[in-house]
């Protein structure tokens, strides 16, 4: 009865769960098959998988993602960047995933293209290679030349693609809900949050429109760094099934031996790669969120160029710093700051225990004890960070892995490439100066001091309303009032004392900060709000004064 009242009877929804369970059943998976149902039970009795030499489980998943096609592909892609899910054996078979298929035939590109652009060919490029250099199971890129003259790749999306996906997220969603059902023990593992999590992460890659806005956020970010070349997009000829860009001509970063023909520094292009990452992520917070080796090419004068803008990460501000003082404490192997992160991060639920979460955390440190000496395994620590806060139920969010994902990936590219590669040693003046950057940038500050602002005339502004209200309760006799012992306790008092501290803390250098930047702006109306913004930082800092000396008298 599950099968028949939770999925919807499409005719090709239900020719797709046909095939996705033959082969399922074809590599061995019967079990999975039997779970969901009577009516699947009987197709596995009818189509069980001849016995042969026995294939490891994790290559039999990975070899039924692959079969299934575009769709299952990426969403093992995905899961291969969850070690908060899925033990260390399935990470490492899902990240050997294939995505190469056959070729569409050219009739089939010059079709999709033609109609994406309203016009023949000939009228948009001088010439096109009919054999692609690329085929995925999303779309294939072509070399061309157009008719101004400029060298172009071309990326044309399959005409089939959106229909498969709509039918295989239909399924995987339903999937999802009967696993949740049917085996309890996957529920902390939030099966359907994950798969409309990667329905809107394969939504955003299927169109192309938004990853020509990706390469122009990216290289807009990034123009100042002239070591980095991020490929120009032909927005009039950019649609949401194609994507035509400026040609870079180099080399796989992974191919060595191009790579010393070339005559590169291999020592300059890992640090490009690193600190283009962590300045994506930590100043931008809007990151290559696929890093794989295939997306780097190096040029001939030492350049780095980044292709596919198809997967993207982006974090909040806040996120960010929270992150970075993430980071610092690892580095410095501050348990107790690593877990004040996790609790402000409200990433801790109230079934965790603390101090057993300490504890694993000081060993994990431990293991990793030669990072001081500048051989710090990225990937290892990220895996098994995932791993102690799984055991404790830190929930991860998704936007956290993909960037321990990405800057594990730069380290594993950057050590293939330059041997002599120490992460830890690279890294840490980076993230330093993004740091002691962020804890210093007047205008962040400025900011906050404006949305306090704005959060106090709010505050003005329903005042009359709120006391209206209060009166009207009083006069109808449902205003309860609560007499308060002055002989309160006096824990409770210092506990208070505290927080007054805490928040004249706060804005001290919220107010001095906002001063100084309001100060560089020429404007009598930026010069005013400056000098109130510093003589709210000297009252913030009389009360800070006078909060601890009344702290003293009190004891």
């Amino acid at each position: 009865m599950d099968f028949i009242s939770g999925f919807l009877w499409r005719p090709a929804d239900l020719r797709r769960l046909r095939q996705i369970a033959g082969v399922l059943i074809r590599n061995g998976l019967e079990d999975i098959v039997g779970r969901f149902g009577f009516l699947m039970k009987l197709r596995t009795f009818f189509l069980r998988r001849p016995k042969s030499d026995p294939v490891p489980l994790e290559r039999r998943i990975r070899m039924t993602f692959e079969q299934l096609g575009p769709t299952f592909i990426k969403f093992g892609q995905v899961l291969a960047t969850r070690p908060d899910l899925l033990p260390m054996s399935f990470l490492l078979e899902l990240r050997n995933l294939h995505d190469h298929v056959a070729p569409m035939r050219f009739d089939t590109v010059r079709e999709v293209i033609e109609k994406e652009l309203g016009k023949p060919l000939s009228e948009v490029f001088e010439n096109i290679d009919e054999a692609p250099i690329a085929s995925a199971s999303i779309a294939q890129v072509h070399r061309a030349k157009l008719v101004s003259g400029e060298e172009v790749v071309v990326k044309v999306q399959r005409p089939d693609l959106p229909q498969i996906v709509a039918s295989d997220l239909r399924i995987l969603a339903y999937l999802a809900d009967l696993i949740e059902r049917r085996i309890p023990e996957s529920r902390q593992f939030r099966p359907r949050a994950l798969v409309e999590e990667f329905k809107r992460s394969l939504t955003r890659e299927t169109d192309f429109t938004l990853e020509m806005a990706s390469m122009l956020r990216y290289k807009e970010n990034f123009k100042d760094e002239v070591d980095l070349i991020v490929p120009k997009p032909f927005q009039h000829l950019c649609t949401k099934r194609l994507l035509v860009m400026e040609r870079v001509e180099g080399v796989k970063v992974t191919d060595k031996e191009a790579l010393k023909a070339l005559g590169v520094d291999l020592q300059k292009i890992v640090q490009t790669g690193l600190r283009v990452t962590l300045r994506s992520i930590f100043e931008f917070g809007f990151f290559h969120a696929d890093p794989h080796p295939g997306n780097f090419f190096v040029t001939k004068d030492n350049k780095i160029a980044l292709l596919d803008f198809g997967m993207m990460g982006s974090i909040d501000q806040k996120r960010i710093d929270e992150l970075l003082t993430y980071l610092v404490a690892l580095v410095g192997k501050d348990v107790d700051k690593v877990v004040d992160v996790f609790l402000e991060a409200d990433l801790i639920g109230d079934e965790t225990d603390l101090r057993s979460l300490r504890r694993d955390l000081y060993s994990m440190l431990d293991r990793f004890g030669d990072a001081v000496l500048g051989n710090l395994d990225v990937s290892a620590l990220v895996t098994e960070s995932a791993s102690v806060a799984r055991k404790h139920h830190v929930v991860l969010p998704v936007d956290l892995l993909l960037i321990g994902k990405s800057v594990a990936t730069m380290e594993g590219i950057g050590r293939e490439v330059y041997p002599e590669f120490k992460p830890l040693e690279a890294v840490r003046p980076i993230i330093a100066e993004l740091y002691v950057k962020r804890m210093l940038d007047a205008k962040k500050h400025s900011e906050v001091v404006a949305r306090s602002m704005a959060d106090i005339l709010t505050l003005l502004k329903d005042a009359p309303f709120d006391i209206r209200r209060t009166l009207r309760k009083l006069r109808r006799g449902e205003l309860l009032i609560r007499l308060h012992d002055p002989s309160m306790d006096i824990k409770e008092k210092a506990k208070d004392a505290r927080v007054d501290r805490a928040v004249f803390a706060l804005f001290l250098p919220v107010f001095f900060f906002g001063g100084v930047y309001l100060l560089d702006h020429e404007t009598l109306l930026h010069k005013a709000l400056s000098l109130v913004s510093f003589s709210l930082s000297f009252f913030s800092f009389l009360g800070l004064v006078w909060n601890v000396l009344r702290s003293s008298e009190r004891r």
